[in-house]
């Protein structure tokens, strides 16, 4: 697993396949479908064998395997709905590619580039999809089969002693620690050490750092987008100065914020700020996956396993 993905799996990654592997010994990843339509996908296709028989020349990039649109590189989809319109998948969230996830989060791809916590495991994460689900679910049969599996899941859950709810202490004292939120809303924590070096905030606001982009992006005429570029440049500027005096932090959040914005004309912005951030922070393997996911941003086929 960390030869191909370089990153460790939590343990909760292996008791959630095992789980799965009560549903259906015979495809454990296939093991929610009929009931959530969800299928287990990313380092679970490993587990699956799915890897097993191909051509390593044919995978341009394992950290491509059903990353999404909008995924960070602190984001590593796992699970994803099979006929969801809005592009809706679960995976771990790390704030550093050496340590293990601080939380389980879903976005939806097709829509926007936020990320809902979803607990300390996955057994959490799909105890609260599967309330919602429930909530939602009008027929009787159906139902039942999701009161079955939310009475097995939290079986399960409290024998290995997994916490369930969304939002844990691990998880407050985590985002205590956040510098920032970010556009996608999941938060941001860099090193800051007793004298405060390590971030700095943007000097613009993220309502008025949408509006430059907005313009940018958007505006009426070559004036104001001329405009709205000068102060985007501003910005980038305070973001050199920033990485002079070891506040990388401050890239990293403008770098973020942009690639969430989702407008390819600024790829190449992204790629001056998030490679560099990651590489000054020491998270080196983030800044890999940046730049292979920006290269191949526009994918249409999220998995690395060719279908035969």
């Amino acid at each position: 697993m960390k030869d191909k993905f370089k990153m460790e799996m939590p343990q909760d990654f292996y008791d959630f396949w095992e789980f799965c592997k009560t549903l259906d010994s015979d495809k454990p990843e296939c093991a929610l479908i009929d009931t959530l339509d969800l299928d287990l996908v990313g380092p679970f296709d490993v587990l699956a064998g799915k890897f097993k028989n191909i051509e390593e020349s044919s995978v341009v990039s394992y950290h491509l395997h059903w990353r999404h649109y909008y995924d960070p590189p602190e984001f590593q989809t796992v699970i994803r709905a099979c006929n969801s319109d809005q592009g809706y998948h679960i995976g771990y969230f790390r704030d550093d590619p050496k340590t293990l996830p601080v939380f389980v989060a879903s976005n939806q791809a097709n829509v926007d580039c936020e990320m809902v916590i979803m607990g300390e495991n996955l057994f959490s994460a799909v105890s609260i999809h599967l309330v919602d689900v429930l909530k939602k679910c009008k027929v009787k049969t159906k139902q039942n089969s999701l009161k079955k599996l939310q009475s097995s899941l939290t079986t399960k859950a409290k024998e290995l002693k997994y916490n369930l709810s969304p939002l844990t202490p691990n998880i407050k004292a985590r985002n205590k620690k956040s510098n920032s939120k970010t556009f996608h809303k999941a938060g941001m924590v860099v090193p800051v050490d007793a004298t405060e070096v390590g971030y700095r905030p943007l000097t613009v606001t993220d309502g008025e750092l949408k509006k430059i982009l907005r313009k940018i992006s958007e505006g009426k005429d070559e004036k104001e987008r001329e405009k709205a570029s000068e102060e985007l440049q501003e910005i980038m500027t305070y973001v050199q100065f920033a990485n002079d005096e070891c506040d990388y932090g401050m890239g990293l959040e403008l770098g973020l914020d942009i690639f969430c914005f989702g407008e390819k004309r600024f790829n190449n912005t992204i790629l001056q700020l998030m490679p560099l951030a990651y590489r000054l922070l020491g998270r080196d393997l983030f800044a890999e996956i940046i730049e292979i996911h920006m290269e191949h941003r526009e994918r249409k086929q999220l998995s690395q396993v060719k279908a035969k």
